[in-house]
């Protein structure tokens, strides 16, 4: 039996549409959504309906006053009043749009239904507004308020105040003034009032009084303007700029300004919207007499870094043709141009030129050479730094780039302790020189030498940390020294310094561990062993660092090892925990500082190996915390764990990172191993690192690959004539010697003779890979960074930028720029230069 069909009951006839205009509604599109809700209420009289109506016409209208369309406003808002209950919303606003618009006869008609209570009461802000038209002696207005208000009420008092005022009868203001009520209408006149009787005698007094009239108030513009009456300067141009024409002039007058002050007003005014470089530039040189010429001359001179084309007016007007100071104006042309090189070779014949000047100079000059540091290589930059250390020999930032210069980029020692000694001469209080000091002092294992800096750092900052922990670090180093050369009476005294200095519970567990040694060595072995077997498992997070920093401690202390490995956990079945991985990664780093040869901590590492390869195999590690491990690896060469771990981690995570430190692994860290199927592979590694916009990774393997195919003295000369009378040598690294030759044809021989000695200097001294960083970290603004990582690619063209920065450090124009050599190797067309006669 089939069940009867059940029809379902139909949806409310007008519920899409209410939806709809709902959606409209919400979404603020008023217009839309008041059709729907007419069309709607066309069929039946929903007083939800009517609501959004009148909100809807509401809305409109306020949304007509904000774009300054007051008369639209007032149309919409009588429909709102014809579909919404009482009490209407912004009738205030309505009255004045009415009233902006001279539309009297409805205004009027308006505030006649209002009687006094409903204007005290119900509308406060009309109220304002009523009164405040009462001042400016509206036509008719008065006829139209209620006599018995408030307002009409307070009128009185306020004209009789309005008309002292006129008559110059101050003394009398005040006290009708305080008659006005606190709440009244006229509160914002009244503040007025007294603010400009507060003046010139209390200005503070008078903008105090100001601040309390709100902005929407209808005497916020005269407010406005007497606020900038009172300011002086760049703040009055400022202020007078917000107000209208007629105001402006108004207080300008009152200030007794020029017409030609006046005028400069105007022009400012005319052109704010678009006040570009060159109006300025512009208005600076036309008003300078207003201005003054010299400081008209240092704005123009300022703004040529940004309106280059004001050069020749500048220099009309100015007359700074040949002076030293145009040389200062072209390098900030060619700044802001972005062609460096030739704003730096303005800026040294300026500084040239300031020489001349004696003392008084020696500041700008120093200034300068700093400034040229900002987009130079380290390798030339250092040398503008030690040139502006001549002229401003304390100077903290420059003596530290400079240190870490030889200590980081270009390991130098002489250098490092020659720079050094004369930082710590000209600043021998200066905190971060005696950080410097102390840790160079640590390196070379002088330990008494650091403990005296670091003391000296303690004195001039106790609570200094770093310096606590370069003290513990110092006394420490100098216990171990002593317990390997059996001078046992001294060590407890180091000890207990180390143990005095309040510093993290973690350090201080070092000293306990030292202090095992010294118990062992010097008086109870068993006790001492215990002690340091104690110490190194609570030191730890586990056995294999406890084992790493054990064999260590006891290398240092020249203390055998075997015993203390009995006492410890065994690792022969051990794996790795990951904060184990990262604690001996960072114990490996620091060691690694810390040691001249790194030969004890292989042998660290070797006596944890068997744990390390295999807890490598399991792999049970974030990505991180193996990238960190590898990049500790390489650091220390050592490869064999790098290969174990790369080999891992290539086949789980794709990234061509892991690519890169296999193979790298698998030359032992030399580029000339490199054979055929490793080179294929870091080149598709390069490609997967480009896609992914790694370029950390694809740079630090085409730096690889770049060392692989090495080029040592590309020009194959060995005295100066070789270098014109041989030509250039082919070689084997893909350097083309025609290129270098096309290029630098044009210069005389004997700059050639000189830029090829810097040249072959600036080889020896760098690295392949640290010139190319050199070229990256100088040009990478200037070329797309994957287009330059490109051609750096090619040997010739970091020969030809080389040779080009060769005699710029030199000081030799060649009549050829970056630009043109970019330009020639990336340009398939031949290439015509501007000293080519063809």
């Amino acid at each position: 039996m089939k069940k009867a069909s059940q029809k379902a009951p139909s949806a409310a006839p007008y519920a899409s549409l209410e939806k709809n205009a709902s959606s409209h509604f919400s979404a603020g599109r008023y217009k839309n959504a008041a059709e729907i809700y007419k069309n709607l209420l066309k069929h039946s009289d929903n007083p939800d309906w009517r609501k959004k109506l009148a909100e809807c016409y509401l809305q409109r209208a306020l949304n007509m006053a904000e774009k300054g369309m007051p008369k639209e406003a007032a149309v919409l808002w009588e429909n709102y009043s014809e579909w919404a209950e009482p009490p209407l919303a912004a009738l205030e606003a309505y009255i004045l749009w009415l009233l902006s618009v001279k539309n009297t006869e409805k205004a009027f008609a308006r505030i006649d239904r209002i009687d006094a209570e409903q204007l005290d009461k119900n509308h406060p802000e009309l109220a304002v507004w009523l009164g405040f038209l009462l001042v400016c002696e509206y036509p008719g207005i008065e006829a139209h308020v209620p006599h018995d208000s408030a307002v009409m009420l307070h009128w009185q008092t306020v004209r009789d105040a309005l008309e002292a005022y006129r008559s110059n009868r101050l003394e009398h203001i005040d006290d009708l003034l305080k008659k006005l009520p606190f709440r009244s209408a006229f509160r914002d006149l009244r503040s007025l009032l007294k603010a400009q009787l507060s003046l010139p005698a209390s200005i503070e007094q008078a903008q105090t009084l100001l601040s309390k009239i709100p902005d929407g108030s209808p005497y916020r513009p005269a407010a406005n303007a007497l606020t900038a009456y009172m300011f002086q300067g760049s703040a009055f141009v400022e202020a007078s700029l917000q107000l209208e024409d007629s105001q402006r002039r108004l207080i300008a007058k009152a200030r007794d300004l020029s017409n030609k002050q006046i005028e400069l007003l105007d022009a400012i005014d005319k052109q704010r919207n678009n006040l570009t470089d060159k109006a300025q530039f512009n208005l600076a040189i036309r008003y300078r007499e207003l201005i003054g010429n010299e400081a008209a001359s240092r704005f123009c001179q300022a703004m040529l870094a940004r309106y280059p084309s004001g050069r020749k007016d500048f220099l009309k007007n100015f007359a700074a043709k040949d002076s030293i100071e145009s040389e200062r104006i072209q390098a900030l042309i060619h700044e802001e141009n972005h062609d460096h090189d030739e704003a730096e070779d303005h800026w040294l014949h300026y500084i040239e030129a300031l020489k001349t000047q004696g003392p008084e100079s020696h500041k700008k000059i120093a200034l300068i050479y700093r400034h040229l540091t900002q987009k130079l290589p380290p390798s030339l930059a250092v040398e503008f730094l030690m040139d502006s250390l001549q002229y401003d020999p304390e100077d903290r930032d420059s003596y530290l780039k400079i240190l870490d210069y030889f200590e980081q980029e270009e390991p130098d020692p002489e250098e490092h302790a020659i720079w050094l000694a004369k930082g710590l001469k000209h600043l021998p209080k200066d905190i971060e020189m005696l950080v410097c000091a102390a840790k160079s002092a640590m390196r070379k294992k002088a330990f008494k030498k650091a403990a005296k800096y670091a003391q000296d750092l303690l004195k001039i900052d106790p609570v200094n940390t770093l310096a606590k922990e370069l003290l513990f670090s110092s006394h420490l180093a100098h216990a171990r020294k002593l317990i390997k050369t059996q001078k046992f009476h001294l060590v407890d005294k180091e000890l207990q310094a180390a143990e005095q200095l309040s510093i993290d519970k973690t350090l201080l567990r070092q000293a306990d561990l030292i202090r095992g040694f010294y118990i062992w060595a010097a008086e109870d072995k068993d006790r001492g062993l215990k002690a340091i077997a104690d110490t190194l498992q609570s030191m730890n997070p586990g056995a294999a660092t406890a084992h790493f920093q054990g064999f260590i401690e006891s290398a240092l202390m020249d203390v055998p090892y075997a015993p203390i490995a009995k006492k410890l956990p065994a690792v022969k079945a051990y794996e790795l925990s990951e904060p184990e991985l990262l604690h001996l990664t960072e114990s490996v780093e620091r060691y690694g500082e810390q040691l001249e040869k790194l030969d004890v901590v292989f042998k660290a590492l070797d006596k944890i190996k068997a744990p390390l390869k295999k807890s490598m195999k399991l792999l049970n590690y974030g990505e991180q915390a193996l990238l960190a491990w590898c990049q500790t690896l390489e650091q220390i060469d050592h490869f064999d764990l790098l290969k174990q771990c790369a080999k891992s981690a290539d086949g789980v995570w794709e990234k061509p990172i892991w690519s890169y430190y296999r193979v790298v692994a698998e030359c032992q860290g030399d580029p000339s191993r490199l054979d055929i199927t490793w080179t294929l592979r870091l080149q598709n590694a390069i490609e997967i690192a480009h896609e992914q916009k790694d370029s950390k990774t694809e740079f630090k393997i085409r730096r690889f690959i770049e060392r692989s195919i090495g080029f040592q003295n590309p020009f194959g000369f060995d005295d100066e004539d070789d270098f014109y009378e041989d030509g250039f040598d082919e070689d084997e690294s893909g350097f083309d010697p025609d290129i270098i030759e096309g290029l630098f044809d044009h210069v005389p021989k004997r700059n050639m003779i000189k830029i090829g000695k810097k040249f072959e200097e600036m080889m020896n001294k760098s690295s392949p890979e640290q010139l190319m960083m050199d070229v990256m970290t100088k040009y990478a603004e200037r070329v797309d960074p994957n287009q330059l990582v490109g051609l750096l690619m090619d040997p010739s063209f970091l020969v030809a930028i080389m040779m080009l920065e060769a005699a710029q450090s030199l000081r030799i124009d060649i009549d050829l720029s970056f630009d043109e050599i970019i330009e020639f190797f990336t340009d398939d067309e031949p290439f015509s230069f501007p000293f080519d006669p063809y």
